[in-house]
């Protein structure tokens, strides 16, 4: 009979050590996919409004920051700009077909993430924290879907735990939860969100163009290659491929002046 050696007490304690770290590891989440990185744009202040003639209709100034949630293209032709509320079935529905709708087109449409809540939802507004919280850890998109995936949270401490199930660091995700700064930057987007006419959700501009309500896909595809048209004839006339949504914001500026002064006042 073939005799087997037992291990000594030290490498009896290395196997144990190892079994608890293989373990540990086990339960521990893996870290949700990282949010894209993006190079800030031109602004309307950057280019000069002498294309403004060839954009057609009223546009609106979907203005974002450089820090805004992005998806998509590096240099848009088409630029969504999408209020949403993470509480709306409508808005789960929505966010489904805009991320079809961007990988469709890769190179010419790009996404962006705009906080709506809205006071029906008792649940929103902290979502609306909670993927704010889960950007400042570069995974705002993966909060963005499985918030919407799970559209009542129910309370702060499920959002926290949900972070956790993402790979967050907890402890900074509930603090950055709690900051009153979080909860000022929705209120901002919110705010710009109203002057621009946003009533309810999902609310998105499309290169400027309002449009309320989730439109059907195939709705959807014909607005965006008629953009695609008109922002080729904007790089043909003289424009840069990263100046295109700067051209359609100084254009929508010039439609609304008074937006005009109260974005110039908000710097």
């Amino acid at each position: 009979m073939k005799l087997v050696s037992l291990p000594s007490s030290r490498s009896a304690r290395g196997l144990l050590l190892g079994l608890a770290l293989g373990l540990a590891a086990c339960g521990k989440a893996d870290l949700a996919p990282a949010d894209g990185q993006f190079a800030p744009l031109p602004g309307p202040d950057d280019v000069k409004p002498n294309l403004s003639r060839m954009v057609v209709g009223e546009r609106w100034p979907a203005l974002y920051p450089d820090d805004a949630p992005i998806k998509g293209a590096a240099e848009p032709l088409v630029t969504i700009v999408e209020y949403s509320d993470f509480e709306c079935p409508f808005c789960g529905s929505f966010a489904a077909t805009l991320d079809e709708l961007s990988a469709a087109y890769p190179e010419d449409v790009r996404v962006v993430f705009q906080q709506f809540p809205l006071g029906m939802h008792p649940g929103a507004e902290p979502a609306a924290r909670a993927s704010i919280a889960a950007q400042a850890q570069g995974r705002f998109w993966a909060m963005h879907d499985r918030l919407f995936r799970e559209r009542h949270a129910g309370g702060e401490e499920r959002l926290v735990e949900i972070a956790g199930e993402l790979g967050l660091d907890t402890e900074r995700f509930e603090a950055d939860l709690k900051d009153a700064v979080t909860a000022q930057r929705v209120a901002a987007e919110q705010d710009w969100g109203k002057q621009i006419g946003v009533r309810s959700t999902p609310n998105f501009f499309i290169n400027g163009i309002r449009v309320e309500g989730a439109l059907k896909p195939d709705a959807l595809r014909k607005l965006v290659e008629a953009e695609r048209e008109g922002s080729q004839q904007l790089i043909d006339a003289g424009a840069t491929r990263k100046q295109v949504y700067a051209r359609y914001m100084r254009a929508a500026l010039d439609q609304h002046p008074s937006l005009a002064k109260a974005e110039a006042e908000a710097k």
